[in-house]
């Protein structure tokens, strides 16, 4: 990337301060690592017991190969022109303000509605541990325990990152020994349950859709990662590995726990293993903790693309604020740019405590649209006149497989709410 903007972004002397010390290969692969494996892996399940072991695992390794493709298109796109640096910034460069728009509507949803959710299930959990403190109090714990993560630099973020893989290999682990630890059904991996090839009901196979992309729709994020990296030539490379990683981790755990639990599957594999007669007691203490620390990991990566987002607007608005207000008072603004967003989500938490809920009806819906529609429209839409004929035809069989699928799944969400 040239180090220049172009004028839609001011010049270079107008440029935010950027941190000098970028993200290695290693630590840019733990923040795609942590910004695709999350707790939502305890529902891939479910998702096998509606699509039965043929179409889930079809579908699940049709949207990571997806997933994976359109992320190079994004930064591809990302490398159109000088002066791009986020995901709306892509919308706005293919198809102008209205694409901005809507992407931006889209994109916020997203980003925002899964930091909420984070924060609703950091509460929940905690309040399991702690049953004596108030559910908004323990929000408001988080919200002190998360202020200061906004403002770390995404190669320290890393860290953090490798904490929540951590705790969610710790998850997949633990539902695997406890299926190992029993003989009897429900719950063994050495007597499973009856399992199908294909659904049992096709009326509930459409309850997947969202479930299984949901582990690969990060998009929104990657731009940042990306621009943070030491080396951008190493991005396919660290997304390739993550999705592989990634992949293994949702296979394992979708194949076990379908396994010890088949049609008895619940929307989250730890409410089959804590709701089985005899399992075992101490796993239930790590289970909720694991489930209460891992979205801690995540929320500052998930809310840095619309941080950087508002601090490039801040930059191109007409007092420009980049060029009248420099150095300590650049952090100022950024500091309360960054903790009035943190703040929002935290409050959303607290007056919607089933926000989540509502983003599950709209999953389908967005998820597709982000990890996959929109880049192929993007890409096809910028590289137009240098495109090959099977790229064309790849990527429009994409966007109508996909919006084929976000459209049934988003109906079947509404149908089954």
């Amino acid at each position: 990337m040239s180090d220049q903007y172009d004028n839609n972004f001011g010049t270079q002397e107008d440029k935010p301060p950027k941190s000098k010390s970028k993200s290695n290969l290693v630590q840019s692969i733990f923040n795609f690592c942590n910004v695709l494996i999350g707790v939502g892996i305890l529902s891939l399940p479910l998702a096998f017991k509606y699509t039965g072991w043929i179409i889930g695992i079809s579908l699940l390794f049709f949207c990571m190969g997806a997933a994976n493709y359109t992320a190079g298109l994004l930064i591809k796109c990302l490398n159109y022109k000088e002066g791009i640096y986020t995901y709306p910034d892509i919308a706005t460069i293919a198809f102008g303000n209205l694409g901005n728009f809507v992407t931006l509507v889209i994109f916020t949803l997203d980003l925002i509605g899964v930091a909420v959710s984070l924060v609703i299930l950091i509460g929940d959990s905690l309040q399991l541990l702690f049953p004596d403190i108030s559910l908004i109090s323990l929000k408001i714990i988080a919200w002190v325990i998360l202020m200061p993560l906004g403002f770390i630099d995404l190669k320290y973020l890393a860290s953090f990152s490798c904490l929540g893989i951590l705790t969610t290999i710790i998850l997949a682990i633990i539902v695997i020994i406890d299926g190992f630890a029993r003989d009897e059904r429900p719950g063994s991996l050495f007597n499973p349950m009856k399992t199908e090839l294909w659904p049992t009901d096709w009326n509930s196979l459409p309850f997947s859709f969202g479930l299984i992309i949901a582990g690969y729709s990060g998009h929104p994020t990657f731009p940042s990662i990306y621009l943070d990296m030491q080396t951008p030539n190493n991005f396919q490379k660290a997304i390739n590995i993550s999705y592989i990683f990634g992949t293994v981790i949702y296979l394992s755990l979708a194949v076990c726990g379908y396994l010890m639990f088949g049609n008895l599957t619940k929307p989250e594999i730890t409410q089959n293993i804590v709701s089985t007669p005899d399992h075992l007691i101490f796993l239930n203490k790590f289970i909720v903790w694991a489930v209460a620390i891992n979205p801690f990991t995540k929320i500052a990566l998930i809310l840095n693309p619309i941080n950087l987002y508002l601090e490039t607007q801040y930059q191109s608005s007409p007092c420009n604020l980049w060029t009248h207000l420099r150095n300590g008072c650049y952090i100022f603004i950024k500091f309360l740019s960054r903790t009035f967003v943190l703040t929002a989500v935290v409050f959303i938490a607290i007056k919607y405590p089933q926000f989540d809920r509502a983003l599950e009806l709209i999953g389908s819906f967005l998820f597709y649209a982000i990890a996959i529609i929109f880049p192929s429209m993007f890409y096809l839409k910028l590289y137009s006149n240098s495109l090959s004929w099977w790229e064309w035809l790849v990527n429009l069989l994409l966007i109508l497989v996909c919006t084929v699928l976000a459209i049934l799944g988003t109906i079947w969400a509404f149908l089954f709410y």
